[in-house]
């Protein structure tokens, strides 16, 4: 992913150009001059307030936020609930949540106790405990708690948790007693009731929890990378992965958690603001209507760090053009304290691989070291990216992200070595959407995350790999054979079998700073248009010779020798072998096994097939292009999938 750090269509680009303007011959002859980010930042900083200052930052919260509307909304989920429309209900109280002002408690409270009442109704136990837990902390009416610490009781003896059943039926019990809106005698019926099942739950808890399988706790992300990949580095290709072992075709290579992640605008109010999933019951930051969340958990942890400095200044952030490149540049910052930041300053200059591939994935100093290529920026470019950072810092500053704003530009710098890093590192996060069910899908970014174990990878036109997302989790596997000792490349846009060298290396130039010499591009392999279907291409059998040897269809001479080696290969026996291994019958049956929804049984006959192919044939050649592509979309349905009309046949 590379990118500029706006678009045209925001209020930032014409600012930037006023900046531009305002700005004298000498003033950017000394910008041009200074050797750090440090001190560009400092310089343009300082100049950006005696120049022009006129980009209209404020912070702007409660925006969007509407009590009328919102009771609407509820209303008509009740309606929908009494028509036992659960689905339909849940949307409702959803987007009652987002609207309801935070000062609006007594209102909250009621609705969560509905979406409850609702999500019960649904199966959803889990999540009907957490809104009956927030009703009580917003302050539901007195007359109400009876009736939720019951239902909590019975949610917690379906669950087996007797104990938890027991407590909630004893506060059931208390709140009869102190505040109901029954007769004494419905009362008193009621707690006698209540108190024979509170003995039978005791006696389960006493005589029947100890047999029970205790609860399974949280499950814990475990990040994983293959044993056979090796990072190197060279002065010519910086670091990149290569194989240690021979890699085969499916094998699942990096699983990976970002250190930063941020979604587009458009899928804002759809996807968890923090982990990117598909909002099904919504959690909202109090304070906008902005982001979302898919649960309690990722509300706090946004809201915490993140969400706290950006809440408020997101519309502002979009209208100004930043595109996703400038967010994440700013989030890097805000999702942790200034304090962290400035307990590791005097490490980052000289921090090395041996130490930070040991580090996690949510420390900074793992993607300090990425590539910038500062070296090779246009100053034109470079002024604009210093002024980006600093009206990012100007939204922190304004954010109360700290209170300590030291006058070296140590921040600035930070944010405008973001801003680099993330340009060329950062990967679109991916969704496979469609229509229905049995309709093809198609991958739509809908965020952008940097991973710093797959920001290593190297480019190829004609990668190795193919990363897919959950969330906000990529996975990455191989999609052809890898020898050992061999980069692990995979594509950073253009496809070889879909552009030519040309047009595919002026791409990468523009948008990545480096001439592509991938062996597509070297050996100029043709498009998949321009593919001679006439020769077949065979892998030559000398033991390690990697020469293709081209066989004409219409040649009657079945023997060959390889000008590299001198070895004599036998047509017809290498014919022979693609005869007996029925590829045309495999493929099919990997086609249909995907288009009726088994991907996982498509994906491992996809990958028999190239581990076949590979051993006879030398791409490139359509087969081994098709069958790749199986293997993408096989990968690609493993991930996040989305389907608009789940119960519609075609």
């Amino acid at each position: 992913m590379a990118l500029e750090v706006s678009t045209e269509n925001g209020y930032f680009h014409g600012y930037a150009k006023k900046f531009r303007r305002a700005l004298g011959t000498k003033e950017f002859e000394q910008f041009v001059a200074l050797t750090t980010d440090q001190e560009r930042f400092r310089f343009v900083n300082e100049l950006k307030w005696r120049v022009v200052n006129d980009l209209p930052l404020e912070r702007v919260q409660d925006e969007g936020k509407a009590l009328e509307k919102a009771l609407e909304c509820q209303a008509e989920g009740r309606r929908l609930a009494q028509d036992e429309d659960w689905h339909g209900a849940l949307k409702c109280y959803n987007q009652t949540y987002l609207l309801i002002p935070e000062e609006n408690a007594h209102e909250k409270a009621l609705l969560l106790d509905y979406r409850a009442q609702v999500l019960l109704q649904l199966g959803k136990t889990d999540q009907s405990l957490e809104d009956i837990d927030r009703a009580i902390a917003y302050g539901i009416p007195e007359d109400r708690l009876s009736g939720l610490w019951e239902r909590k009781a019975q949610i917690f003896q379906s669950k087996k948790d007797f104990k938890a059943a027991v407590e909630c039926y004893d506060k059931t019990v208390h709140y009869l007693k102190h505040c109901c809106a029954l007769t004494d005698t419905e009362r008193d019926a009621k707690i006698a009731e209540l108190q024979k099942v509170t003995e039978t739950v005791y006696y389960q808890y006493k005589n029947v929890q100890k047999y029970l399988e205790p609860p399974k706790g949280d499950r814990v992300f475990r990040p994983h990378l293959d044993g056979g990949v090796l990072y190197e580095s060279n002065e010519t290709d910086g670091r990149f992965a290569t194989a240690q072992t021979n890699l085969r075709p499916n094998q699942l290579i990096l699983k990976e958690k970002p250190h930063v992640a941020a979604l587009v605008k458009e899928y804002s109010l759809t996807h968890c603001c923090h982990c990117f999933e598909r909002i099904e019951i919504l959690y909202c930051c109090p304070n906008c209507t902005d982001v979302v969340f898919c649960s309690g958990r990722c509300e706090r942890i946004a809201c915490e760090t993140y969400h706290r400095y950006e809440c408020g200044f997101l519309r502002t952030l979009w209208k100004s053009g930043a595109t996703i490149v400038s967010h994440l540049a700013l989030r890097i910052i805000a999702q942790k304290p200034y304090s962290y930041f400035e307990g590791i300053r005097d490490e980052l200059p000289n921090l090395v691989p041996s130490v930070t591939d040991k580090l996690t994935s949510d420390d900074y100093r793992k993607v300090f070291n990425l590539v910038t290529h500062s070296d090779k920026r246009d100053q034109e470019d470079y002024l604009i990216w210093t002024l980006m950072a600093t009206m990012l810092s100007d939204i922190l500053r304004q954010g109360n992200y700290t209170t300590i704003q030291p006058d070296d530009g140590f921040l600035g710098y930070l944010l405008l070595h973001n801003l680099q890093i993330v340009n060329y590192s950062a990967h679109d996060v991916s969704e496979v959407q469609r229509k229905r069910p049995n309709e093809a899908g198609t991958s739509v970014a809908i965020g952008a995350a940097l991973y710093p174990m797959l920001a290593l990878f190297n480019h190829s036109c004609d990668p190795g790999i193919v990363r897919y997302f959950t969330g906000t989790t990529v996975y990455v596997r191989t999609i052809k054979n890898i020898a050992a000792g061999s980069i692990i490349a995979e594509n950073y846009g253009p496809l070889y079998m879909k552009a030519p060298r040309t047009e595919r290396r002026e791409s990468l130039a523009s948008n990545y700073r480096f001439e592509c010499r991938c062996q597509a591009c070297e050996a100029d392999w043709p498009s998949y248009a321009d593919m001679d279907q006439s020769v077949i291409r065979f892998r030559c059998t000398g033991p390690t010779c990697q020469e293709a040897l081209l066989f004409d269809l219409s040649s009657e001479c079945y023997t060959m020798r390889c000008d590299a080696c001198g070895q004599t290969v036998d047509i017809m026996e290498r014919i022979r072998l693609l005869q007996e291994a029925n590829m045309v019958s495999r493929f099919n049956e990997a086609s249909h096994l995907y288009s009726v929804g088994f991907f996982e049984q498509a994906l491992s006959k996809y990958a028999a097939i190239m581990a076949i192919m590979d051993q006879i044939l030398m791409p490139p050649y359509r087969d081994y292009h098709l069958c790749q592509q199986g293997i993408r979309r096989c990968c690609l349905d493993l991930g996040s999938c989305y389907v608009e009309c789940p119960n519609t046949e075609k």
